[in-house]
């Protein structure tokens, strides 16, 4: 749980930052998040956290948000001011709102994915900065504690669709035991909070596992080659992730081949991971050794080696050639190298990270062993189960993914 004096302290590094604006406004909701503690669903309707070089800020929000965002911290009564609805008539909208918050602010700081609607209403002089982004990249020791604990959950997910799956099994199996790991979330976390936790998680079946973000269909059944069971878990704000290949038939051919230099790419990844590194560094070593075992070209490969955690599942430090970024201490990753073939499927296991003083820590730790991730057939109960489930959802007991 992070205490009220932590984001105290937040708010002070965030002013520290802003010396060169008047004032910086803050609108997404992970950034506000970050800084107040307050969760909620924006929808359509923008939220405005007004932080000026010195002093209270103050936060903008809809008329419907106004009494339950009394909970934000380093926000008083008296600074926390509504807007009508969106959109309202002339003088009751956010933007009569905001620009008389504003004043006669010469300089004004914003985030850089601020709404062009909201951008083009700015008077002054606007500068785009990314402050909140990298106040959040390096990681409290509370805020560790609580990925820690979404790891868990991740792990928990992945063991789940493990466990529904045998060959010919569905997806909607698994995705069906999502029930399992929320409730067990719900159990864990005494102040559990709906808006900002959240289960996502499924099975791509081969060859669907060659398209990481495409979207799987609930009747997609997995028969011959890599399987990736994928689960993104958020508790109480903050995320984790864990991904493993797995085989309902024995491995062979170019899935066991692209298994084993996936698992070494792996291995070389995390091994490189300590302080000081450059990210552009990590992902680079990591595409050199699998070109060297023959896997090379953007369809092969697809995606960068990894990406940040915290408040968002990919968020900063970018894992990327093209990253200009370096690892810091408790800063936490993701490392997923993956291979792809879209006739055979892919191959990807994905951890959460922790960079910690002198290298990495796991903090996810699902079994990613071969053998462990070969499931050799499934009780005649884990069928009727599944047979069940796909009747009562009427999901089409379909083929397999063309």
């Amino acid at each position: 749980m992070i205490s009220k004096s932590e984001y105290a302290h937040r708010l002070e590094r965030l002013q520290d930052k802003i010396h060169d604006v008047d004032v910086f406004i803050i609108t997404s909701r992970e950034s506000i998040y970050y800084l107040t503690g307050a969760g909620f669903e924006p929808l359509e309707r923008p939220f405005f956290l007004l932080v000026p070089r010195k002093g209270a800020p103050t936060l903008l929000t809809p008329m419907l948000d106004h009494d339950h965002l009394g909970k934000a911290h380093n926000i008083e009564p008296a600074s926390l001011i509504a807007y009508w609805d969106y959109p309202a008539s002339r003088g009751r909208g956010w933007r009569e709102a905001l620009l008389d918050l504003i004043g006669p602010s010469a300089v004004i700081g914003v985030e850089p994915s601020l709404r062009m609607e909201i951008r083009t209403e700015l008077p002054g002089e606007v500068r785009i900065l990314p402050l909140v982004e990298e106040l959040r990249t390096v990681k409290s020791p509370a805020e560790i504690d609580m990925i820690r604990r979404a790891a868990r959950h991740a792990d928990a997910a992945v063991q789940q669709l493990t466990a529904a799956a045998y060959f010919g099994s569905t997806v909607a199996e698994g995705i069906a035991r999502t029930r399992h790991v929320t409730a067990a979330m719900i159990r864990e976390v005494p102040d559990f909070e709906l808006a900002d936790s959240n289960v996502l998680m499924a099975t791509w079946a081969a060859p669907r596992s060659a398209q990481p973000h495409s979207i799987p269909a609930l009747s997609d059944r997995t028969l011959n080659g890599p399987h990736v069971a994928l689960a993104l878990t958020r508790c109480n704000g903050y995320a984790a992730e864990c991904e493993r290949t797995f085989f309902t038939s024995k491995p062979g051919g170019w899935a066991l081949g692209a298994f084993k230099a996936m698992m070494a790419a792996r291995e070389l990844a995390t091994s490189l991971v300590r302080p000081g590194l450059p990210c552009a560094e990590l992902d680079k070593r990591v595409t050199d050794f699998l070109r060297d075992e023959g896997y090379f070209g953007d369809e092969a490969r697809l995606h960068r080696v990894g990406h940040g955690f915290g408040l968002g599942n990919h968020e900063a430090p970018w894992i990327s050639e093209g990253s200009e970024e370096i690892l810091q201490e408790n800063m936490v990753i993701s490392i997923e190298p993956g291979i792809y073939d879209k006739h055979e499927g892919g191959v990807r296991h994905s951890d959460t990270i922790l960079v910690t003083r002198d290298g990495a820590e796991m903090l996810t730790r699902f079994p990613d062993g071969l053998d462990e991730l070969t499931l050799r057939g499934a009780r005649l109960g884990s069928r009727i189960r599944g047979a069940l489930v796909t009747r009562a959802l009427k999901v089409s007991q379909g083929a397999a993914v063309n």
